[in-house]
């Protein structure tokens, strides 16, 4: 008997209910007539913007509080729900406070009835979530770095051969597809004498010549060209939109550019060499072992004729 008196006390008693929500309530909580101005805030939201009393905030808008953009954005959405009647919920609002903070929250908006059942307005509730939000971009931006880490190669820094492979597929599908006549290259490039190299100054000094080899490879490229370290002294170079011409040349340049460049071993300057061979994609004929097969038989004759060369 107790319990069903106070059950029909707070029913009666609405205003505690609604005092009770506007002062203790922790996620932000307000009301908007048609204009978009403030007609009831709880105090979590008065407090956002600074204000004890959530009174201070009626009559205002976002326009007041937040960045043009941001306000531009709720309106639009306002007006939105007011057309359709129908609520929004769980969306992710970013409100960014200046260059280096930015604020996240997790809102859900309803249209607003009057007695007659015709909407007046709109009314809103958003939560913080910007600790959750910080702790999901910090393990977006630790998956991205273990990924990238599982393609490069630690010793050059250049991709691996696991990447090689996945890049190749994925721009023969592309290339496969073009009618417009372009095509890319592929050049795989082998060090000269790396045996002798390790045998006399040792696998540390090996190491050095095979960064200075990426570090090459890295110079003598264009942005959308990939380099890879594929083997023990072993390299491949994926060339985009590249005529046989203009691969040829990149590639002698490469071959040239290492060759005058000496590389500091043992405290001194030792000449280092690479051979090379150049294969183009054939769209007509999209076979990835082919143009692998066609590489490296240009590459072995290369180390044939003496080394220091690229074969095409």
């Amino acid at each position: 008997m107790a319990d069903s008196n106070f059950w029909t006390d707070m029913q009666i008693n609405d205003k505690l209910v609604i005092d009770t929500i506007r002062r203790d309530g922790k996620d932000t909580i307000y009301f908007k007539d048609k204009d978009s101005r403030f007609i009831w805030n709880n105090a979590m939201h008065a407090k956002q913007f600074g204000f004890d009393d959530p009174n201070a905030l009626i009559g205002k808008t976002d326009r007041d509080f937040f960045p043009e953009e941001f306000a531009d954005k709720a309106r639009k959405l306002e007006l939105e729900i007011m057309r359709t009647g129908k609520p929004v919920l769980n969306i992710e609002e970013a409100l960014p406070l200046d260059e280096d903070t930015v604020k996240y929250y997790s809102a859900c908006k309803y249209p607003l009835y009057d007695k007659n059942n015709e909407i007046v307005g709109t009314w809103g509730i958003s939560r913080d979530i910007t600790e959750m939000k910080k702790l999901e971009l910090e393990l977006e931006r630790s998956y991205h770095k273990m990924e990238l880490l599982a393609r490069v190669d630690d010793l050059s820094g250049l991709y691996n051969r696991r990447y090689f492979y996945e890049t190749l597929e994925k721009y023969a599908s592309l290339y496969e597809k073009r009618s417009d006549g372009s095509t890319f290259a592929l050049l795989v490039i082998d060090v000269d004498d790396m045996t002798h190299v390790n045998d006399q100054h040792g696998q540390q000094n090996g190491d050095i010549v095979l960064r200075s080899i990426a570090e090459q490879c890295m110079a003598n490229v264009r942005t959308e060209d990939t380099c890879f370290r594929t083997g023990g002294d072993e390299f491949a170079i994926v060339l985009l939109d590249t005529e046989k011409i203009t691969a040829v040349g990149m590639a002698k340049k490469l071959v040239e550019n290492v060759a005058g460049e000496p590389v500091i071993l043992d405290g001194k300057r030792e000449g280092v060499t690479i051979s090379a061979g150049l294969a183009m994609f054939d769209n007509t004929e999209p076979d990835l072992s082919d143009l692998l097969s066609r590489a490296e038989r240009k590459l072995n004759k290369s180390k044939r004729e003496g080394k220091n060369k690229v074969s095409f």
